[in-house]
């Protein structure tokens, strides 16, 4: 049974691994970003609360990155130390800052990455059969490109439609980063407030070693952290893909649900 890619915020694991070599090649990467509804309404409404970076949380620590578990292996064990790296890079070329000594975070990241079937923001899934694995699968409620719990509206005029709908229909290599509030509310219970949520992906799950794409994935899609990107849109890059070997790292190893 086919699996959504990133369904539910941390999900199942994969084990990990810490090997892989990429080939050069043209690639596209797409983005897609969404923020608290409650904190795009504040930034739509006044230009200059906007465009203040001191209102921004900035301050984070980087919690985990962890593979999704959808029943799909990548092509490659993946070096989860390596896109850690990676993404302490970008977050600090964007203007974030990981705490000091002594210091408590503003927001706590995660990252999640694999293979599988991206949520259709193109698609009502609750119109969808009851047999449909995609039926009522939505992202959290609270950010911005989340599909409504609502009729979608006609997209007719949409250019473009047809063809952005069947291109998520096929399994993608991901990589989501998220931003949580912190601290977490008081009751165990209660579900941490997502306060950014980004998305960078490609196709050719069959043949693409994430290894080789972390980087590059990363690097088009950190621009767009804490940034809103409408539902019906998505940004897409033409990039190659860097050749190269990714050298051996000691990530924490997560074990296999045994089944």
């Amino acid at each position: 049974m086919k699996k959504y890619l990133f369904a539910g915020l941390l999900a199942g694991l994969m084990s990990l691994g810490a090997y892989a070599v990429g080939v050069t090649e043209n690639m596209e990467v797409a983005v897609r970003s969404g923020i608290d509804k409650t904190e795009k309404g504040k930034r739509d409404k006044d230009a200059a609360y906007a465009q203040d970076q001191n209102k921004r949380l900035r301050r984070y620590f980087l919690a985990s990155v962890k593979p999704v578990n959808t029943g799909e292996k990548l092509v490659k064990p993946v070096n989860a130390r390596a896109i850690a790296d990676q993404l302490n890079r970008v977050l600090q070329q964007q203007g974030f800052r990981p705490i000091g000594k002594d210091e408590k975070p503003e927001i706590v990241i995660t990252a999640l990455y694999g293979r599988g079937m991206l949520i259709n923001p193109y698609l009502d899934p609750d119109s969808l059969p009851i047999n449909d694995y995609r039926r009522g699968i939505r992202a959290p409620s609270n950010l911005s490109d989340t599909v409504p719990f609502s009729p979608i509206v006609d997209h007719k005029s949409f250019v473009g439609l047809r063809d952005k709908t069947a291109a998520l229909n096929y399994e993608k290599v991901a990589i989501q980063v998220s931003a949580f509030k912190y601290p977490p509310p008081a009751d165990p219970k209660a579900k941490p407030l997502v306060l950014w949520m980004t998305t960078m992906y490609s196709d050719d799950a069959d043949h693409r070693d994430l290894n080789a794409i972390s980087a590059t994935l990363l690097e088009k899609g950190a621009p767009y952290f804490d940034k809103p990107i409408e539902r019906e849109k998505e940004v897409k890059f033409w990039t190659p893909v860097p050749e190269g070997k990714v050298n051996v790292g000691t990530p924490e190893v997560v074990p296999e649900a045994r089944k």
